[in-house]
């Protein structure tokens, strides 16, 4: 494991959370463009996956128990997360119906927010099979965060295809056109469907167009990796200008919103910078506090809007910098605890049951093959 990149991970799903939550935007580029850490995620998705999986996807079996891992990693939380999502969503409706009818609608935000929120059959469907980010509907659905891990399944499938059927250097010739075709589509989607340049918010790809984009990233992180194996790195020099790169980069965009599209490769840069888990921002990423945050980053990326449920009514009664203040440090502190309990109690036994009935599948089609 690289430390450095479990700890960017960390912060990079903290970053998302603080996002959401909003407080701060108005003043902090790095908050109010949060949303473009999804990438980062994707870019280090493409790392870690390639540096696991490239060698080993070379037939069917293989790619069969490739996805049965990859459903282990991120399925249990996301039906977890947005069952979560659900159940508190109606629980605050019934308690805002109590207080309706006790008199007390004044003391409410929006006393006229009472439906209940009742999945459809085509979201629970789409949720069960990661697809809805795939153009199923016109905007995102339950628990919003998951666009990107539905986005994201549909490249890891992808990926271990590619590696199943194409070798060496055509293989990476390959991931290289998927990747700029994704860029392509990704920025036609965000200027015309989106107008993007007028309203801003470009690479704000999700529940349409979230596929190509994850796409897109994933290759680079995938570039990354490879370009790590075969270049030298003077860390301090690529850590120390794609960090000022970032910061340019996120004063820029408000600006102007097409650089929005160079920040995967801003990424894909600072992965292939801390690879080898040395300099500075390397160090700086190593201490105790950020591994946990990346353990436990799953956890935070989707265990963050179900708790802002209860924050978002929170966040409209702030009205001074000492309670806004507050406000954050809570929210960051009982995000971090929910989160290490969903880690220890379903993330982490489910992810290893799956993974133990593929490594038993997997030594079982060994046997037979022998």
């Amino acid at each position: 494991m690289i430390k450095s990149i479990e700890g960017i991970r960390g912060l990079a799903a903290l970053l998302v959370a603080l996002y959401h939550l909003g407080i701060g935007a108005n003043y902090f580029p790095l908050i109010r463009n949060g949303y473009l850490f999804v990438d980062l995620f994707f870019v280090l998705s493409g790392f870690v996956i390639c540096a696991a999986y490239r060698d080993s996807v070379q037939n069917a079996s293989e790619f069969r128990y490739f996805i049965l891992r990859r459903i282990g990693r991120l399925f249990p939380l996301l039906v977890f997360s947005t069952v979560a999502f659900v159940l508190l969503s109606n629980a605050i409706i019934l308690a805002k119906k109590i207080a309706v009818a006790a008199g007390y609608s004044a003391i409410l935000n929006n006393p006229g927010a009472l439906e209940y929120l009742v999945p459809t059959t085509t979201e629970v469907l789409t949720t069960l099979t990661f697809t809805h980010a795939l153009g199923v509907f016109d905007h995102l659905i339950l628990n919003t965060p998951t666009w990107s891990i539905s986005a994201e399944f549909y490249t890891y499938i992808l990926f271990a295809a590619v590696c199943m059927f194409f070798k060496g250097p055509t293989r990476l010739v390959l991931i290289a056109v998927l990747g700029v075709i994704a860029l392509i589509v990704s920025v036609w989607a965000s200027v015309n469907i989106h107008n993007c340049i007028a309203e801003k918010g470009c690479l704000s790809l999700t529940y349409d167009f979230g596929f190509p984009r994850s796409v897109h990233s994933f290759c680079l992180g995938v570039m990354a990796f490879h370009s790590s194996r075969i270049l030298r790195i003077n860390t301090t020099g690529v850590q120390l200008s794609v960090a000022l790169a970032l910061f340019l980069l996120l004063t820029l965009v408000d600006h102007v919103p097409l650089a929005a599209f160079a920040f995967p490769v801003a990424f894909a840069v600072l992965v292939f910078g801390l690879s080898k888990d040395s300099g500075p921002l390397a160090d700086a990423l190593k201490p105790g506090v950020f591994q946990e945050l990346g353990r436990r980053s799953y956890s935070i990326y989707l265990m963050h809007m179900p708790l802002l449920l209860i924050f978002e009514n929170l966040t409209k009664r702030a009205d001074s910098l000492i309670s806004n203040i507050i406000l954050v440090c809570t929210y960051i502190v009982t995000l971090y605890v929910i989160s290490g309990w969903t880690y220890r109690l379903v993330e982490s036994p489910l992810r290893d049951w799956f993974n133990r009935m593929a490594a038993r599948g997997q030594a079982a089609a060994a046997r037979t093959r022998a």
